[in-house]
């Protein structure tokens, strides 16, 4: 099970965001953050990324095994994904707020569309639900 905190707008209904570690933000931080719509950081992030990759070609420069290239790559990679990866859902989140929306509830649930729906179901009362398995 996965925990999603559910917001809702008035205008545009539900939105649920996943929390703990994005493990597509942490490989692909620029992707990630265009799909959740994250503009500046979006802008951010490409800079970031588009950084990592100029490191990694001014050092393979001075690297006379591709072996090397590949392992500072790879270091350059979890350095700069780290932060996404953690903290990533926080800013969808805070995105979300400054966009009107407000928080309704967290669902512990299997998925983002199981998480909505038991976010509307007016069995559950209170702000933590757990979606059935349904």
């Amino acid at each position: 099970m996965r925990v999603f905190d559910i917001y809702q707008h008035p205008k545009y209904g539900y939105q649920a965001v996943r929390r703990g570690f994005s493990w597509l933000a942490f490989l692909a931080p620029s992707v990630w953050a265009v799909r959740r719509g994250l503009g500046l950081t979006t802008l951010l992030l490409v800079v970031t990324t588009t950084l990592m990759f100029d490191i990694a070609q001014l050092a393979g420069g001075w690297m006379s095994s591709p072996v090397g290239e590949i392992l500072l790559l790879t270091l350059l990679v979890i350095v700069f994904g780290i932060k996404p990866g953690f903290i990533g859902y926080r800013w969808h989140a805070r995105a979300l707020t400054e966009e009107k929306f407000n928080w309704k509830c967290t669902v512990a649930a299997q998925s983002r569309r199981q998480a909505i729906r038991a976010a509307n179901d007016d069995h559950y009362h209170g702000a933590i639900h757990l979606a059935s398995a349904a």
